[in-house]
């Protein structure tokens, strides 16, 4: 888990590295005093870890295709699109709302066709043309 700093608030204030009493490599000896309008914080993001646990019961309506890994990758990715769209971490619902919303059945992968397999495999983000379809879809069901 990642530590975040003693941030003040005031706004002409200095960071001050804190005495912490787990040792740490410094650098060359480099004491400088950090600005805070220097750092750059990030937004913790879903825990994609679990929608990739969460895949394996429905891993077996695409085992039969060539692009399998793919198809999980595309699958999974439009899964923590849509969970951290509302902000939190994905959940089973949310992968039947992709499922539905990409109308894959048992041997059936509907919309991911050659053509769209090809197209999302050059993104870097697999599948994130498709979040479009999945944003109407469960605006749909709303």
């Amino acid at each position: 888990m990642t530590q975040q700093p003693n941030v003040i608030n005031e706004s002409n204030s200095t960071l001050n590295p804190l005495p912490l009493p787990v040792s740490r490599k410094l650098g060359s000896g480099n004491t400088k005093i950090l600005e805070l309008s220097n750092l750059k914080y990030s937004i913790p993001s879903p825990d994609s870890g679990y929608a990739l646990k969460l895949i394996k019961s429905f891993q077996h309506l695409w085992t039969f295709h060539h692009k399998n890994k793919l198809i999980s990758k595309i699958i999974s990715n439009l899964v923590i699109y849509h969970a951290s769209k509302i902000g939190r971490a994905p959940t089973k619902k949310d992968f039947q709302l992709v499922i539905s919303a990409l109308k894959i059945k048992e041997n059936d992968l509907g919309v991911l066709n050659e053509e769209v397999l090809i197209k999302s495999s050059h993104e870097p983000i697999k599948g994130l043309h498709l979040s479009q379809l999945i944003d109407t879809y469960s605006e749909d069901k709303i």
